[in-house]
């Protein structure tokens, strides 16, 4: 089997091993959504790393609300997803389209709504775009901006470096090596979720066509609170490395109460 095909064969095992793992998630049949909150999101020209590690357990519950299901409920660790991407553009709704960078962190969590191929609650988003902070925030998603994310890939020598600088948080730098795929692997369709003040937020985001890379990354941190998470200054991704492109994404930001 292919690296490429090893790698999302190895998300959607993941995906199968939560949910047969779980008795379900929250009751949505009850959940009334808003569809006034609901907007897109069309992503053109990016890249992304994504690195699946372990935490603990405890650790993770402290960010995920009890009615989410962490997919290692019951178990002394469970999986992070860290997340980066860079895209040319980003269009908000209905305003004009910027470039934009995104990190987010977030807890591998049983589908809610028994949707999409990976399910994360999200920990923490921070973006450098303010057309997308600034929607995300207006529906009560926790969304950082950064004006100053540093997101350095050199494709002569393939290699990757994101850092958020301090005074944000979590502060963190990734680097190491990244190694694009020319070959498509088909969609993908990652939810992140998060509880607001008036609801339950849901973002989509398909991937219609999507090349999937390897990666050899390193995550490192002075932030107590990311720190604590990881149990640890820095960390590795033992479960799932990727560096990935996409022409275009479309991300739906929905809302339920």
């Amino acid at each position: 089997m292919s690296k490429r095909k090893t790698t999302a064969w190895l998300l959607r095992m993941l995906f199968i091993a939560v949910v047969a793992g779980a008795s379900g998630g929250w009751n949505t049949a009850s959940a009334s959504p808003d569809h006034s909150a609901n907007f897109p999101v069309e992503f053109t020209g990016c890249v992304e790393s994504i690195g699946v590690t372990l935490v603990p357990t405890a650790s993770a519950r402290l960010y995920v609300p009890h009615q989410f299901i962490l997919a290692g409920d019951g178990q002394p660790v469970t999986p992070l997803v860290v997340r980066t991407a860079q895209c040319s553009n980003i269009a908000v709704a209905d305003h004009a389209p910027m470039a934009g960078s995104i990190v987010q962190i977030g807890a591998v969590i049983v589908p809610p709504d028994f949707t999409g191929d990976i399910n994360n609650y999200t920990i923490w988003y921070t973006t450098s775009n303010a057309i997308l902070a600034t929607q995300l925030r207006k529906v009560g998603v926790d969304a950082q901006l950064v004006p100053v994310i540093d997101y350095d890939y050199q494709p002569g020598n393939n290699t990757l470096t994101v850092r958020v600088p301090s005074p944000f948080e979590p502060s963190l730098t990734l680097s190491g090596n990244v190694l694009p795929s020319p070959n498509a692997a088909g969609s993908f369709t990652a939810n992140w979720w998060q509880q607001t003040k008036t609801g339950i937020a849901k973002m989509s985001t398909n991937v219609p066509v999507i090349k999937i890379g390897g990666a050899d990354l390193t995550l490192t941190t002075d932030d107590d609170p990311l720190a604590q998470l990881l149990g640890g200054s820095s960390t590795g991704f033992p479960i799932i490395q990727q560096f990935n492109t996409f022409a275009a994404a479309n991300m739906q930001v929905s809302v339920t109460h």
